[in-house]
């Protein structure tokens, strides 16, 4: 079903996958689907991992998945329930919270993943070692949650550090210059005062594990919320996607997919539903989607709760050598309307397949 150029980059994904759950955000899913169907993309291994959910649930939800597209051969793993630093545990208890809400109405008609047992998938942190080491120099981290895994990966086998040829990770935010995407959030299920102090997903979910990520020496590329938050599954997107599916894969993905895309609308009250996580993959796959800007990432004040990437020079930290050396290849512009065709193309593929599960 899946052939893949001689080219194809080979990632590894850590995935914090909330596909088929009520009132979570899908888009882990989408950029796990994907990365399926392109046959520009090689998925060696897949970790899953807590922060829009939790890590079990995040493997069922991804071997739910795979089991829609028949795929067996992509191997699996376990991540971490618990960040190296601070206590999220009521980050989880806010978002079960909501699937416990009247929005859960808009599920209804969808699909229910079930629950298994995923005590027995391998560790996490040893698929993602064995995909690097099986491929050196060739893979790329997706990190598409916190960097949990990933730095627990590197404490575990610090000489796969130089093995990596990339982590890529949608995350972070930003003080626009002149010319450069504002980061727009206005979702009316996640009060200020909650994004503030409870929620803070992906890059402040574990910021002991981002710190020692961007310390490994490995070229690492933010795809930020800057750029992601204008990004967009649109209605007129999902009626095409529609036009294309036929056969039981294509219906099941579509009924997981449209009561998300509708609850944004109609809830949240945006133009459809943010892609955070595909434009993540999409950057991969064509390198004129996003452009980028050398920040520099100011790690010893971000321990402290400022912000990554301060945009005052002045004011980085000077106490340590590294503070001001480290720069970080960041999104500062995305062209919208390429890469929400490209997602369009990508999943009308996905929809129009046969299922071989």
């Amino acid at each position: 079903m899946f052939l893949k150029n001689s080219d194809a980059i080979p990632l590894v994904i850590d995935t914090d996958n909330a596909f088929g759950m009520p009132v979570r955000d899908l888009d882990d899913g989408i950029a796990l689907i994907v990365s399926l169907v392109s046959e520009k993309i090689d998925v060696k291994a897949i970790v899953a991992s807590a922060c829009n959910c939790r890590a079990y649930e995040a493997a069922q939800n991804t071997l739910y998945l795979l089991k829609q597209f028949g795929i067996t051969d992509i191997p699996v793993g376990l991540g971490a329930e618990t960040p190296l630093s601070g206590d999220r545990e009521a980050h989880h208890q806010f978002l079960e919270a909501k699937a416990h809400s009247a929005w859960t109405a808009y599920w209804d008609n969808a699909p229910q993943v079930p629950a298994v047992d995923v005590s027995t998938l391998p560790s996490g942190v040893d698929v993602l070692i064995d995909a690097v080491r099986a491929n050196p120099n060739k893979i790329v981290v997706v990190a598409l949650g916190s960097f949990t895994n990933l730095a627990l990966a590197l404490q575990k086998d610090p000489d796969i550090a130089p093995l990596i040829k990339e982590v890529i990770h949608m995350g972070g935010s930003f003080e626009p210059q002149e010319g450069e995407l504002a980061f727009e959030w206005d979702t009316a299920d996640i009060p200020p005062e909650i994004w503030e102090t409870t929620l803070r997903f992906n890059t402040w979910y574990d910021k002991q594990a981002t710190v020692e990520v961007l310390k490994a020496d490995i070229p690492v590329r933010f795809i930020t919320a800057n750029v992601t938050s204008h990004f967009y599954l649109r209605n007129v997107h999902m009626q095409k996607i529609k036009l294309a599916a036929h056969g039981t894969l294509g219906k099941t993905l579509i009924r997981n997919i449209e009561p998300w895309l509708e609850w944004s609308i109609f809830e949240r009250k945006l133009v459809g539903a943010h892609m955070h996580d595909p434009l993540t993959i999409l950057a991969l796959l064509d390198t004129s989607v996003c452009t980028y800007r050398y920040m520099n990432a100011d790690i010893v004040r971000f321990l402290e709760g400022y912000e990554l990437f301060p945009q005052n020079v002045d004011s980085l930290c000077k106490t340590a050598d590294y503070a001001t050396k480290l720069k970080v290849k960041v999104a500062v512009n995305v062209d919208t309307a390429r890469a929400e065709q490209v997602l369009c193309d990508l999943l009308s593929r996905a929809v129009s397949l046969e299922s071989n599960s």
